[in-house]
């Protein structure tokens, strides 16, 4: 399998901590002391601090999500040479939605003109792109599609975060919300007659799936038990040192148990991008180089499913990634799944 295209979007409107904090005492000093406000700024400076998040893109006030998978779309078909009849599949993956049903693909699908391509959704939170990959990846092989194209539009931030706060406990479920930072992806894919080397394996710890959560309003007939009661509809909650703490050790075990990776001698790493210092700690217990380590939190904050593949775009942009780099990808997600990804990125 092939990159032809490696492309993304970004909003425009570059967002800081300060900012961030600022909002955030604003709308709960109806519900916090003065003191306790000073002590959730203090402490949610620690915790960016810890994360090394920075930085962060969101929408401006004039700017609507369809436009940036419409342009990062548009690039990759630019790209890759491509007139949109040459796509055959399209996969939109990733949580960033209007709807539940149909598949938000068709929207695209549309859209971009892919008239001869079939189309559908794969959802698993910030595994969405490694799954679709790997799927795309196994239609290729078989003969069933020639050229895919995978993308996303991970805008997510206005509409499912709290932003006031009752007390300073809900810090413990509420903070990731903030490092979250949005961006469109598209990636095309298609057959090589090279080798490119993929290997990928995925697990899951189903049981972990009350960390991290967007419920809708009727999460209590499809769950077997939350951890707290008061849980809102359509607010993003994500228990972050819980999940961290369970997805750290689980995912390094993942690849040490693996013989597979020993093999193989990786030039660059791709992480998924909720924390660069989760990243770092992966790469120092595993021994994978932290020189070969490509981290973007800093840069554009959490992404959920594109921040793989805006790294991907961002190396090879900048001459970091080219035809032939062996390249390594590991991360866990939601639920929890961890995942480990070797592929010779084939351009």
């Amino acid at each position: 399998m092939k990159f032809c295209a490696l492309e993304h979007a970004l909003p425009s409107k570059k967002v800081t901590n300060a900012e961030i904090i600022d909002q955030i005492t604003s709308q709960s000093k109806a519900h916090l002391s003065p003191r306790h406000l000073r002590m959730l700024q203090n402490k949610m400076e620690e915790m960016f601090e810890k994360s090394i998040t920075s930085v962060r893109y969101h929408r401006a006030d004039d700017e609507h999500s369809i436009q940036f998978g419409i342009e990062a779309g548009k690039k990759a078909l630019k790209e890759a040479h491509m007139s949109p009849k040459d796509i055959d599949l399209l996969i939109y993956v990733g949580v960033g939605r209007g709807f539940l049903e149909p598949a938000t693909a068709n929207v695209f699908q549309n859209a971009l003109e892919l008239k001869n391509a079939t189309c559908f959704d794969i959802l698993d939170a910030c595994a969405s792109w490694m799954r679709a990959m790997h799927v795309a990846r196994a239609f290729i092989s078989n003969g069933t599609y020639k050229n895919i194209m995978i993308l996303n539009c991970e805008f997510n931030f206005r509409e499912f975060s709290n932003f006031e706060f009752r007390s300073l406990e809900e810090l413990e479920y509420n903070f990731p919300t903030f490092t979250i930072g949005e961006a469109a992806t598209a990636v095309i894919v298609t057959g090589s007659k090279r080798d490119d080397e993929y290997y990928a394996t995925f697990k899951t710890w189903g049981s972990q799936h009350k960390l991290c959560k967007i419920p809708l309003p009727h999460l209590r007939e499809y769950t077997d038990g939350e951890l707290r009661d008061e849980i809102e509809p359509l607010r993003f909650f994500s228990y972050g040192e819980k999940i961290f703490r369970f997805t750290f050790i689980h995912l390094c075990k993942h690849y040490q148990e693996d013989p597979t990776f020993a093999k193989f001698n990786h030039e660059i790493i791709f992480s998924h991008s909720a924390s660069d210092a989760m990243s770092e700690r992966v790469v120092k217990a595993c021994n994978l180089g932290m020189e070969k380590a490509y981290n973007t939190h800093k840069r554009f904050g959490n992404t959920v499913s594109a921040s793989v593949p805006l790294a991907m775009s961002s190396a090879r942009k900048e001459g970091k990634l080219k035809d032939g780099t062996n390249v390594l990808i590991g991360f866990g997600s939601a639920g929890v799944s961890t995942a480990w990804c070797i592929l010779k990125f084939l351009a």
